[in-house]
């Protein structure tokens, strides 16, 4: 696997982002991160649900964009066709490293063979000075804040599962030509513990900004209306007859 490396204005001067980049790349996520300081604008669009980041464990906020590996329905002929992008899109292909300069520095990393990349076109990373242009002070400034909200994410998602408040569900789906499939590894809000809560608990849950952020998930999973009648409106889909959420017994949130 590439490993990032560190943006030089010496080695990677002449380097653009190709404007369209972010589709290209958000088109192939059925499943996109999100933080929690997005949730309030997401849910206009996604069904959103926690999932498992499968290299370090810790739990990640996902819009869920299609039914099918691979595939997003919110990307049609290179055009975004919702009211919300993640800001993820936004940072592509840029991130965050750690930096040699100290334990809590980072830097920007790359991945030098990304097809994102271009000589030839797009946001240029430097000036004619090596010094960063506009657009990458932008990116920068949106992955400072993109560490504020991984944080913030983590937290969020610690406290709902101290208290008990993830439930693991498998969506089961059935499609016209008899085929079916379970997507797994999903975790909701589990409403029944959530409106059991004490009043100590629902008030801490507010005093500390997570009641909203809960309830706009449990409203999100309504999104999934959505996403049935974009496959089913899509010629390239395999049409959905049913769509089932089953509460996934053998799994337990932890």
């Amino acid at each position: 696997m590439a490993e990032l490396v560190k943006l030089s204005n010496t080695h990677h001067h002449a380097l653009c982002v190709r404007p369209e980049c972010n589709l290209e790349l958000a088109a192939t996520q059925h499943i996109m991160k999100l933080r929690v300081s997005e949730l309030s604008k997401a849910v206009t669009n996604f069904p959103i649900f926690f999932t498992k980041d499968p290299h370090h464990g810790g739990w990640i906020l996902s819009a869920l964009t299609s039914f099918e590996l691979g595939q997003n329905l919110f990307v049609d002929d290179g055009i975004w066709q919702g009211t919300y992008q993640p800001n993820s899109m936004h940072t592509h292909p840029l991130y965050l490293m750690k930096s040699d300069q100290g334990q809590n520095s980072y830097a920007i990393g790359i991945l030098e063979d990304s097809p994102a990349f271009s000589k030839e076109k797009g946001e240029a990373l430097f000036d004619e000075n090596g010094n960063a242009s506009s657009y990458l002070n932008r990116v920068t400034k949106l992955l400072e804040t993109d560490v504020k909200g991984d944080i913030q994410t983590s937290q969020f998602s610690q406290k709902l599962s101290e208290l008990g408040l993830l439930k693991a569900i498998d969506l089961q789906i059935f499609y016209q030509d008899d085929s079916a499939q379970t997507l797994a590894g999903l975790h909701t809000i589990d409403e029944d513990k959530l409106q059991s809560l004490s009043a100590e608990q629902l008030a801490e849950l507010s005093s500390l900004g997570y009641l909203i952020p809960a309830h706009a998930m449990l409203i999100s999973i309504y999104q999934l209306n959505l996403l049935l009648r974009k496959n089913n409106e899509s010629k390239h889909f395999n049409t959905v007859n049913t769509l089932k959420i089953e509460v996934a017994k053998d799994r337990v949130a932890a």
